[in-house]
């Protein structure tokens, strides 16, 4: 096959996908599953975050989220936390690795960011955010305004709708770079579509 044939095909399957948004929707109204088969040391949602003034109700828009969560990670101010997210795709009752990922070495950099796909979903509805302070403050309070969970996102390759889950990891390093003893695994898990081409 012609090599100009092959890069036309190429550039014309990105042109197609290039903008295309995809929007997860939750399966789960509790949102935040544990992670399976955690190492020694991994903590679930309820080990970052006190939910109890916290809630959320699934209805035909979507799932509403209101309250206020609180900082209960046991680490120190002056830590660098690094955050991960990958994309699983479920495939015959198996969870698969996809290309998607997202690293944030520094999270408390890019946590206002409105750039960051944790802002429209997370961070751009604290109300009472304090810039200074960062998932590293334990006892923080974030008060949210009530709104309906958005999680989408404009990719520019294609991806197949079905049944996913977003593996996100958080560690916390010291000013010496080691580790602490302590790290937050969380899943959520829902069903993509393709909302817009």
């Amino acid at each position: 096959m012609d090599l100009n044939i092959v890069i036309l095909a190429f550039i014309s399957l990105l042109y197609k996908a290039n903008g295309a948004v995809y929007e997860l929707s939750v399966a789960d109204e509790e949102i935040f599953r544990s992670c399976p088969n955690p190492e020694p040391g991994t903590l679930d949602i309820h080990g970052f975050l006190d939910l109890s003034e916290f809630s959320t109700s699934m209805n035909a828009n979507g799932l509403t989220v209101s309250g206020n969560q609180t900082l209960v990670w046991d680490i120190q101010r002056k830590d660098r936390i690094q955050v991960s997210i990958k994309l699983l795709y479920l495939e015959r009752g198996t969870w698969t690795s996809t290309v998607f990922s997202l690293f944030m070495r520094d999270f408390c950099k890019t946590m206002y960011d409105k750039n960051q796909i944790l802002y429209d979903s997370w961070t751009g509805h604290i109300v009472n955010g304090d810039k200074d302070k960062c998932v590293n403050v334990p006892g923080t309070k974030f008060i949210l305004k009530t709104y309906v969970l958005s999680l989408t996102s404009s990719i520019s390759a294609p991806l197949r709708e079905g049944r996913y889950k977003a593996n996100v990891m958080g560690r916390a390093f010291d000013s010496t770079g080691t580790e602490r003893p302590t790290r937050i695994c969380c899943e959520i898990v829902g069903d993509v579509f393709k909302i817009k081409n």
